[in-house]
């Protein structure tokens, strides 16, 4: 077996240059300056291997692997690892391809302050993006962590007895390569009031999405744990945590098992997110585009600081900030508009900033829109399931996605009610929940619930 030579001087190598080469990728000096083919293979062979790795992870496409990134704490944290180790061997490598060489009398400062700079740089930049890394980790693991912590959401069971062959319920696992459905709410801030209320479901077999959205003033609907709630559903936390509704669940996941018994769609997690929350996003990705379909002329919308109010959006294209999107989606006082016409809108922001999320140019600034959410969102979902939702969801063609609200055919205005609630046709309800979800609707091949509206 053939040995390398050893580091000598005099060999009349450039120090300079072998450690430059090496700092362009590990081994590369010590290969093609100093003639050591073991040692080049000893720096040049983890590269490679941290090279397939990220390869192996850009394979599903960038925003997938920031979102693995993220929302898997493991991943993210070996990721950083990773990292640190490599900018160890970088390091490394450089220094072993300067000692290889001989330092001329006449250039020993330069070699050596070329030396200073190139591992200056790299320390510099494998620690900054370590430290960027973990708190992009971070980010994600409170994001993902108990949602029994938040504040946005009363997870605490009330303070009633169950009702006999009453048990606390939890939330059904979807069946592997089954079907997803995820709830999503908005919830105004300081009000305890969800006033968006998206069913958004994702069928891995058919390749396809579903959303529906229930206005929050739907009200006469029945309860899943039996009886009739006559107030507006966005109010239902609220009434059961207070005692008014004696449920069998938490306040919230009343809400999000009441809002899958009336589309007829097990429910298998939940988000909620709070109006700061929304601001700061749609900002953060610098606005977004939207097709008003109508003209706005809400003379109440109150802009949540007390003191101004109306909002006017011509019909047409829009470019939004956050504070104009924020109205966009919770306008609802325009004749002809109401609750139903904010809660299309409020899919169309969805879709349009999903959209807006995946593109190249965001990924650099998701530490930094997820690391200012904090607080603003809460989620059941498992953070090592985010990477191939995400991924899936960018697969699902645009014809395969189908979007409703149960405003008008689905639901009725209540005769000459002072809170302008309206009742769910639940015979129309159920034959849209068969006809979207088949067999895995709730209500297939079960009789239609009876109406309930007064």
């Amino acid at each position: 077996m053939l040995a390398d030579p050893p580091i000598t001087r005099g060999s009349g190598h450039s120090p300079a240059l072998a450690a430059l080469l090496s700092f362009l990728w590990p081994g590369l000096g010590q290969g093609l300056i100093a003639g050591q083919r073991r040692a080049a293979a000893l720096f040049a062979v983890p590269a490679v291997l941290a090279l397939l790795l990220l390869a192996y992870g850009l394979a599903r496409g960038p925003f997938v692997f920031a979102a693995q990134l993220f929302a898997d704490r493991n991943i993210g944290l070996a990721a950083v690892v990773i990292l640190i180790l490599l900018g160890v061997l970088r390091v490394a490598a450089v220094v072993h391809a300067y000692r290889a060489g001989e330092p001329r009398e006449t250039r020993r400062r330069f070699d050596r302050a070329v030396l200073v700079g190139l591992v200056a740089v790299i320390v510099a930049s494998h620690l900054g993006s370590s430290c960027l890394l973990l708190a992009y980790s971070n980010a994600g693991a409170q994001m993902f962590g108990s949602p029994a912590n938040s504040s946005l959401i009363d997870l605490t069971m009330p303070g009633t007895s169950l009702a006999p062959g009453q048990t606390p319920g939890s939330l059904p696992t979807p069946v592997s390569g089954g079907r997803v459905t995820i709830l999503l709410t908005g919830i105004s801030a300081g009000e305890n009031l969800y006033d968006s209320i998206m069913v958004v479901s994702y069928d891995p077999k058919a390749n396809s999405v579903q959303m529906i959205s229930v206005p929050r003033d739907s009200a006469y609907f029945p309860l899943y744990f039996g009886g009739v709630y006559s107030a507006k559903i966005n109010s239902l936390p609220r009434y059961v945590s207070t005692g008014v509704i004696r449920s069998p669940d938490s306040p919230y996941l009343t809400l999000v098992k009441e809002i899958g018994y009336l589309v007829g769609i097990p429910i298998n997690y939940y988000a909620a997110m709070d109006v700061d929350g929304f601001v700061q996003m749609i900002d953060m990705v610098g606005g977004i585009d939207v097709v008003n379909p109508n003209p706005i002329a809400d003379g109440t919308y109150d802009w949540l600081d007390g003191i101004h109010y109306g909002f006017y959006l011509s019909a047409g294209p829009h470019h939004l900030d956050g504070k104009n999107a924020l109205a966009y989606v919770r306008s609802r006082h325009t004749v002809g508009d109401y609750d139903w016409g904010r809660a299309s809108r409020q899919q169309e922001v969805l879709v349009d900033l999903l959209h807006k999320m995946a593109q190249p140019s965001q990924i650099l600034n998701l530490p930094k829109l997820i690391s200012t959410l904090g607080s603003s969102v809460t989620t059941d979902f498992p953070g090592n399931k985010v990477a191939d939702f995400v991924a899936a969801g960018q697969s699902v063609p645009k014809g395969n996605m189908k979007q409703v609200v149960l405003g008008p055919p689905y639901s009725i205005p209540i005769p000459n009610d002072p809170y302008y609630r309206y009742c769910l046709l639940n015979a129309k309800v159920v034959a849209l929940s068969i006809q979207w979800f088949g067999q895995d609707s709730t209500w297939y091949g079960k009789p239609t619930p009876a109406n309930t509206c007064p």
